[in-house]
Parts: C-alpha cells; structure tokens; sequence
C-alpha cells in the first residue's frame, strides 16, 4: 500500500468522533462501528476482518487498527501519522529532552 492510500485511511480515522480513550501504557481511542464508518474504510482497502479485531459490534480501537495494520507509526498532537522513522526518532528526543 502506497504512502497517499495510507494517508487516506489516516484521514478518516482521524476525522472520526472518538467516544472513549486512554492514554499511558494501556492506551486505546474507541470509534463508533457503524455501517458509514465501515464502509468509508473498506472502500479504501481496509480489511472489514480487521476493524473486527480490534473491537467488538459497537466500537473499534482506531489506534490499534492504525498502528497493528501499518497504517501509522506516530500519535502526534492528536492525530495519528504515518511519517519516516527519522522524524519520529528526532520528535521523541526532543520531547524525551523536555521533559528532563
């Protein structure tokens, strides 16, 4: 899958409303499993097994799809990105940084 379908499915994932999450170790960001929802991803090459791996009929993890299925590396001020390893590596020393 290519870079610009990727970025596709970010940006539904992204736009979604999130109706639960947690952050920390055990982190999760829950979406409403709807119909519209579905279809949106499928339509752009989602696996319709997967969102069902990562939730049950209400709600899926958007976090856990993007992240296990390749889709983002990175969480970034809210939304989740697909960027090089590099920018990742350089954005997590900097925050590491700060928080020192």
């Amino acid at each position: 899958m290519d870079t610009r379908d990727k970025q596709a499915i970010l940006d539904v994932l992204n736009s979604l409303e999130v109706v639960e999450k947690q952050g920390g170790e055990d982190s999760y960001i829950l979406v409403k499993n709807n119909v519209e929802t579905r279809k949106k991803l499928i339509s752009l090459g989602v696996n319709p097994k997967a969102i069902n791996d990562y939730g049950d009929k209400e709600t899926f993890c958007i976090l856990a799809l993007a992240f296990n299925e390749g889709y983002a590396n990175f969480w970034h001020k809210g939304l989740l990105v697909n960027w090089p390893q590099e920018a990742v590596d350089l954005i997590e020393e900097m925050e590491s940084a700060l928080r020192s």
